[in-house]
């Protein structure tokens, strides 16, 4: 064997331990340089990372969308921490909470909320704001704890006769497979070494742990473990739904079919619950017009905290 052909192999050897090493060192240079800003609660087989600001009940809580970390919702969370006490939490495998077990369900991650909720001794009712796949968790959560739920705030969140199309599943299926791919690929590295041209902190990302994208593949995972149908009625329960006024975007456009008349009939499971169209936004409406979300969260908190003083 020739000196060039050991050399290839010794490079082809050390080349992926390298990138393991130049991802770990990366991620524990990430963790110095953004300490948790909340606490830690434990739900059982693991933590979540909480943060809650301001004072008020009922308390906002938010529930983010596949692949959002909760330092996306922080800028509106300070605006509703004015009138309200508004909590954060990063669900299992984002941002700084630890890493849960692959293939739980909506229900299950439904559960996990009110875990951390009740462990972590957070005052009732909630008034749940949800973003996207967020509004799945928050719908299943009213169903089993009524009695907890204030009120809903679902921004551009999907209704079931869209996310049971099999285009839409398979496109999801899809997109949960190229994750894992980028999961893969990042153990050794490389996208951390991409983040150098293209700055992930500008889409809310602080940084960027392998798991994550494990976490996000399987949340569009649970997709396939909806209920049919997901829920009935939320009777007169303070609701209110936001969806996007500008079209989904490439690839996505294939969830825009059906979607508005879906938006509907997510307002009228409530004789209470009402629809804005966010003109101007895409589906990331806390983002381009965060002003209607907060006027919205705003008017459902007056109307739970009315609900629960007339009832008592």
């Amino acid at each position: 064997m020739s000196h060039w052909q050991i050399a290839l192999i010794l490079i082809l050897l050390l080349t992926p331990a390298a990138g393991v090493l130049y991802e770990r060192t990366g991620e524990r240079r990430d963790a110095l340089r953004n300490p948790p800003p909340g606490r830690f609660v434990s739900v059982g087989t693991h933590k979540l990372h909480l943060l809650c600001k301001g004072t008020g009940g009922p308390t906002v809580v938010i529930e983010q969308g596949a692949g959002e970390p909760s330092r996306l919702w922080w800028p509106l969370q300070d605006q509703l921490a004015e009138f309200a006490a508004v909590c954060t939490y990063d669900r299992a495998g984002y941002g700084w909470s630890e890493q849960a077990r692959a293939g739980r369900t909506i229900e299950q991650r439904a559960e996990e909320l009110h875990a951390l909720l009740t462990n972590a001794s957070i005052p009732t009712p909630y008034v749940l704001v949800a973003h996207s796949y967020g509004g799945l968790i928050v719908r299943s959560f009213a169903q089993k704890y009524p009695g907890l739920t204030g009120g809903l705030v679902l921004v551009d969140t999907p209704e079931e006769a869209t996310i049971f199309r099999p285009d839409v599943l398979d496109f999801y299926s899809k997109l949960g497979s190229m994750l894992k791919a980028v999961g893969f690929a990042s153990r050794f590295g490389v996208p951390r070494l991409l983040s150098n041209w293209v700055s992930l902190d500008r889409i809310g990302f602080p940084f960027v742990r392998q798991v994550e994208y494990a976490a996000a593949a399987d949340d569009l995972a649970s997709l396939k473990q909806l209920p049919r149908p997901i829920l009935g009625s939320l009777g007169d329960l303070p609701l209110a739904v936001i969806t996007h006024g500008q079209p989904f975007p490439g690839p996505f456009a294939i969830v825009e079919k059906g979607w508005s008349e879906g938006q509907v009939r997510l307002a009228g499971l409530s004789t209470d619950g009402s629809l804005t169209v966010a003109k101007n936004s895409n589906h990331m409406i806390n983002v381009d017009e965060p002003a209607i979300v907060v006027e919205a969260v705003r008017r459902i908190h007056k109307a739970a905290g009315a609900k629960r003083h007339s009832v008592s």
